[in-house]
């Protein structure tokens, strides 16, 4: 809508002299090309139903119509089907378009080859993606494995693979670990929000180099996304909205950006994976609430989000476990986020219960929410109304985990509290995790370590926390069984070079004894944004294992 569109657009210019420069561009050099005629940026995402996907991609130029061709073989692309191209003119000095297409009536579980483009602007290479599994097939196909993560940047994006460094410019030519390594295995991955850092930043060319960055994964395995805080600018929510135009859209509202109205709503939407409902809701709109001008979103949201979760409950015989994600939190205990900025989240916009989502969540038995938005990793215990029985055996409310460490400009977020009961594992490095979903009751989680910093490379790609959840009787959670006390029974784990010891914000300290973020000496910070090698690192502390593992499994 118009108002909520003036609203970001305010807020942007207001944070601008109050946002912290992470991480200078006069100090990174980078060193990047504009949109070129020959499609880029290619990603899959899927369909409405599983017999589609969709593909988007970006030219500079729209002298014809581009399009999509394809079949199941690399040398005998026998379908075609036409794209859709919206022109984007928000960015200074330049214009593109934007690229979406279907491909249709794909048999289930596999392979075919695709490439996109048109004869004037030129052709992508060829790609091959396997389609989905369907409810007659997932026997046959289980286990399902994805891959989650939230906050990736174009620069340090250290998740990705370990060729990526504090350059823009990341090309994967080491494939044996990160995100890059897992595309033969998994059959999704979703990303929690905050893209690029910024997809606006440059003139647009930022948000270019990130999705040829992740095109290795993005046009291999479908690469289904939520909204972050990175996305609010005007302009950065332009971006997000048309270059991810091809996700299953499926709730109706018609969305305005800067750059027009959109042609499909990607704030929030749904869809099944196998034994798997994913529903993605912009935490955004509770976040940058402000009366009238959002209170027609935040209901439509609400509104349609309850619907959707009361129709998944109908189907959880095809789809038992039911999966929420967002990028903002509402459990966490890094730092001030997770005070009424979390809480706004969970009990909505004016702290009273409507439009929160917690109740909601627990109502319609939803077994996980998934956030990005703190630069950590943290798995809670099933938490309700902030009170656990640190089980994972039968959970009675959802389990909410924090996972926004893939690798961004921003680095590192500390743990600067105690950790609470309802805090399972907590790690400040960077990572991403892998769910393998085994059948109807046993879903196995863990969080793998991409950090080239304190821990060096031996330990790039080294799993950390490893957990199992065992739900045997999905549906609506009970008030009469849920969580009832703070226990301390089981003690939080935690994997974290700054834990227990005195230091700055960031827990970095340069040779002058500076945090890196109020230092005036930029070669040293350009130095240390390069290859941290003039930042001295705390020791982990005493007694930290490597591997942390559910104590009552």
């Amino acid at each position: 809508p118009a108002d909520w569109m003036l609203y970001l657009e305010l807020r942007s210019m207001m944070n601008c002299g109050t946002l912290i420069a992470i991480a200078s561009l006069a100090v990174i050099a980078t060193a990047h090309a504009d949109i070129s005629a020959v499609p880029s940026g290619v990603h899959i995402a899927f369909g409405v139903s599983p017999d589609i996907m969709t593909v988007g991609w970006q030219t500079s130029d729209a002298s014809t119509a581009g399009e999509v061709q394809w079949g199941e073989s690399a040398m005998s692309l026998t379908n075609t089907a036409k794209a859709v191209a919206v022109k984007f003119t928000v960015d200074p000095k330049r214009t593109w378009y934007a690229y979406t297409a279907s491909m249709t009536a794909l048999k289930p579980v596999t392979k075919y080859f695709y490439r996109v483009g048109g004869d004037s602007t030129g052709w992508s290479q060829t790609f091959a993606f396997t389609s989905q599994v369907t409810a007659d097939t997932i026997a046959a196909n289980l286990p399902q494995k994805h891959i989650i993560f939230g906050d990736m940047g174009a620069a340090h994006a250290y998740s990705l693979c370990k060729s990526c460094t504090a350059l823009e410019t990341c090309k994967c030519t080491d494939k044996e670990y990160g995100v890059i390594s897992e595309i033969d295995d998994v059959s999704m991955i979703l990303h929690l929000g905050d893209f690029a850092y910024n997809f606006d930043t440059n003139g647009g060319t930022t948000g270019d180099i990130f999705m040829e960055n992740v095109e290795p994964v993005s046009a291999t395995v479908p690469y289904m996304v939520s909204i972050g805080n990175h996305e609010n600018g005007a302009t950065a929510l332009a971006h997000y909205t048309e270059r991810y135009s091809n996700m299953p859209a499926n709730a109706p509202y018609n969305l305005t950006t800067s750059n027009g109205p959109a042609p499909v709503n990607n704030w929030f939407f749904s869809w099944n994976d196998g034994l798997v409902h994913y529903v993605s809701i912009s935490t955004e709109v509770q976040a940058l609430f402000l009366g009238d001008a959002t209170i027609d979103i935040a209901r439509a949201q609400y509104e349609w989000l309850k619907a959707d979760l009361i129709e998944a409950n109908k189907h959880r015989d095809e789809q038992p476990w039911i999966i929420v994600n967002g990028h903002r939190s509402m459990y966490c205990s890094c730092d001030g986020d997770c005070d009424g900025e979390a809480t706004q989240q969970r009990l909505g916009p004016w702290n009273n219960g409507t439009y929160g989502f917690e109740q909601l969540f627990f109502d319609q038995g939803v077994d996980f929410f998934f956030n990005g938005h703190e630069h950590d990793y943290e798995r809670n215990w099933p938490t309700f109304e902030n009170k656990t029985d640190q089980s994972n055996v039968d959970p009675k409310a959802t389990v909410y985990i924090v996972n926004g460490a893939a690798g961004c400009k921003e680095l590192h977020e500390p743990f600067v509290r105690p950790q609470p009961p309802r805090s399972a594992f907590r790690a400040n490095n960077f990572g991403y995790a892998k769910m393998t979903v085994y059948n109807h009751t046993h879903i196995q989680w863990q969080y793998i370590m991409t950090d080239p910093t304190f821990f060096g490379p031996e330990k790039y790609g080294k799993v950390i926390d490893d957990t199992m959840f065992v739900q045997s009787k999905h549906g609506p959670f009970s008030r009469a069984d849920a969580p009832k006390t703070y226990p301390t029974v089981v003690k939080g784990k935690q994997y974290d070079h700054w834990d227990h010891i005195p230091h700055p914000p960031t827990g970095i300290v340069l040779p002058n004894g500076m945090s890196w973020k109020n230092s005036p000496d930029n070669v040293t910070y350009a130095k240390f944004m390069d290859a941290f090698g003039n930042a001295k690192w705390e020791n982990m502390h005493v007694g930290q294992t490597d591997r942390g593992e559910n104590p009552q499994q």
